[in-house]
């Protein structure tokens, strides 16, 4: 009976432990840890977590890069997570059946997190419980380079060269972890051990790879990197006579396209090597593209859209390529406009499985988009040269649309098309609509000048509707603030000082929450400087940049951030969160946030995560000025 109920106290003990270690810092599991092919693997993120990056989503999406045979494509998958508490939770199936390892982050809008940029990543095993062949090469890998495809992992070429040790034991056939395993003894500086290695398992590995013709190009490379030029060169002709049409005879034959500088001859060297040789998919398409674009280089349009032609997977976005330079000379116009609709045809019928299985939904998304949207302004260029111009109105509305005003050419494009047709108040309405949301330069006012004086006869009030504009764009984003109470703190900075919000009254302020061992915060830190240089000498804007969700507390964090900020050439003033107590009262979704509050003390303005900093620049430099003058 004792011995039941000291198991139950210690099972509780357990439970408590485990739990105690989520909630300070585990940020995510797997259940599997390492799957099997054909498992359901279960996910949770834990929000209130320390080092969470994400803190209080609206929706939380789980990618996960699955990496498959060496030569494969990689696949992205997507997975919504739903929410009990501070803890979300997804399941898929692992269904790849060449998966191999599998690299997460978990992503609510411009938030991501990358457990700190060190990434997680989980081990693909065979029905034995062992890794399967190209596993390990891939935990190498992603360990030797810090990630892969935008997947951050953390970088360590120690534990690297042990993976690719283990992958070389288990799969000594894998010629992929060779290639590897001497990469990582020569860089990222040879040095003469690593050297006599390399040329120590070069001749083993002949022997081993002597069939495997996928092999052989891969070790004349590295006989010509250990200055064994000659036997390359010997080896080479053996191997080219054995297979004419082989691996080694395509490699050799593609090399020569890097020592031709004529386009001409580089055109050549291409169609010989896509008629003559047995080509992956992806390489085809590769050969396909530069040669699209080394025909308009040398203005054989024809050729160029043959080559488009011969394949539906080639990126629509070439189509432009081919016609900008005809519709630009004025040349070929009514051949450049059938191209164009054939691009655009294409664009359209495009579902989801046209989708790049690397590729997340929402990016391909936006990708399709902007490049409908670009032919559409393309093909309307050409109409309009052509005169004909209700087609190009037709095809400018719909890019405007498409852009949603947010593109200078395409606005500039749509009001010279209703100003041909002597749409003078649609003309002017657009012009009006660029000013008011900021999306227009002087040669759209100009053009909305015309506009007006077309509708009203003459300028009068002119000046008085652009400054109307202009006070509409303030209005508006006052309209869309938040006008919450910003809560009051007291918080010292690097320096010893205390700084309180309530000091700052009267003052517009921008808060930027950040951590030290988050990117997209080191990643916004420039920009940021740039908005804080400009308004640095203002009495009215202050700017701090909150510093939390710290292991480091006290002198050993002011170390950590001093330096950090002095390596980012960053002046902006720093005060520390400790605890993340302030993140907590401002309902921060995830690091890094930004708010603009009022002279008033009110929040009007959000900037959760970090994606553009171009974008970031003129948003935050609007806001302070909308708030400067309300």
């Amino acid at each position: 009976m004792r011995v039941v109920q000291m198991l139950s106290v210690v099972a509780v003990l357990m439970l408590l432990l485990c739990c105690s270690d989520s909630a300070s810092g585990q940020i995510a599991s797997w259940t599997p840890q390492n799957p099997k092919i054909g498992d359901i693997v279960t996910v949770t993120y834990n929000t209130a977590a320390r080092n969470a990056a994400i803190r209080k989503p609206a929706g939380l999406t789980l990618q996960t890069l699955i990496l498959r045979e060496v030569g494969s494509v990689p696949v992205l998958i997507e997975t919504p997570m739903t929410e009990s508490g501070r803890v979300w939770k997804a399941s898929f199936a692992l269904q790849e059946k060449d998966a191999r390892f599998l690299l997460h982050q978990f992503v609510a809008g411009d938030l991501k997190d990358d457990n700190v940029e060190q990434g997680w990543g989980t081990m693909v095993q065979g029905p034995d419980g062992k890794a399967l062949e190209a596993g390990r090469y891939w935990k190498g890998a992603v360990l030797a380079f810090g990630g892969y495809m935008g997947f951050k992992y953390r970088k360590d070429v120690q534990s690297a060269k042990a993976e690719i040790s283990q992958e070389r034991k288990l799969y000594p056939e894998d010629y992929s972890a060779v290639n590897l395993a001497w990469y990582l003894e020569m860089n990222p500086t040879p040095t003469q051990a690593g050297s006599a290695r390399v040329k120590k398992e070069l001749g083993g590995a002949l022997r081993l790879f002597r069939k495997t013709e996928g092999a052989l190009p891969m070790l004349l490379v590295w006989f010509d990197q250990i200055g064994e030029k000659q036997k390359a060169d010997s080896l080479r002709k053996v191997f080219i006579a054995e297979n004419p049409k082989g691996k080694v005879a395509a490699s050799s034959h593609s090399m020569n396209l890097s020592t031709v500088r004529e386009p001409a001859k580089k055109i050549k060297i291409l169609e010989d090597h896509i008629a003559d040789f047995l080509l992956k998919e992806e390489e085809v398409l590769a050969d396909k593209r530069q040669l699209v674009m080394l025909y308009v280089q040398v203005g054989e349009y024809d050729k160029a859209f043959e080559v488009l032609k011969s394949s539906t997977k080639l990126d629509p976005a070439l189509y432009k390529n081919v016609i900008a330079p005809m519709v630009e000379k004025g040349s070929s116009l009514d051949k450049a406009i059938a191209w164009a609709a054939e691009g655009i045809e294409l664009v359209r019928k495009q579902d989801e499985s046209s989708k790049p299985p690397s590729s997340a939904v929402s990016e391909w998304k936006k990708t399709q988009a902007n490049t409908l949207a670009s032919l559409l302004n393309t093909r309307g260029m050409a109409f309009s040269k052509l005169g004909k111009v209700a087609d190009a109105e037709a095809d400018f509305v719909e890019a405007y649309l498409l852009s949603k005003g947010a593109d200078l050419p395409v606005n500039s494009n749509l009001i010279d098309a209703y100003l041909a047709n002597e749409k003078f108040a649609k003309a002017a309405e657009v012009g009006l609509n660029c000013i008011r949301k900021g999306k227009s330069n002087l040669t759209i006012v100009g053009k909305f000048k015309t506009a007006y004086v077309k509708v009203h006869g003459s300028l009068a009030g002119y000046d008085n509707a652009v400054q109307q504009a202009k006070a509409a764009e303030q209005t508006q984003s006052l309209k869309s603030g938040l006008n919450k109470p910003a809560p009051d703190f007291s918080l010292r900075d690097i320096n010893g000082a205390t700084v309180k919000l309530s000091d700052l009254r009267g003052k517009v302020v921008v808060l930027g929450f950040w951590a030290s061992w988050n990117g997209a915060s080191r990643a916004l830190f420039p920009h940021l400087q740039k908005v804080f240089e400009a308004y640095q000498y203002y009495r009215t804007v202050a700017f701090l940049a909150i510093n939390t969700s710290e292991d480091a507390t006290g002198a050993a964090r002011d170390s950590l951030v001093k330096k950090l900020m002095t390596g980012l050439k960053c002046s902006i003033p720093v005060v520390g969160d400790e605890g993340s107590v302030l993140a907590e009262k401002y309902e921060m979704e995830g690091i890094p946030t930004m708010y603009v509050i009022d002279r008033n003390g009110k929040i009007q303005f959000k900037h959760a995560g970090f994606n553009n900093g171009h974008e970031l620049v003129n948003e935050l430099t609007g806001q302070i000025e909308v708030l400067l003058k309300h």
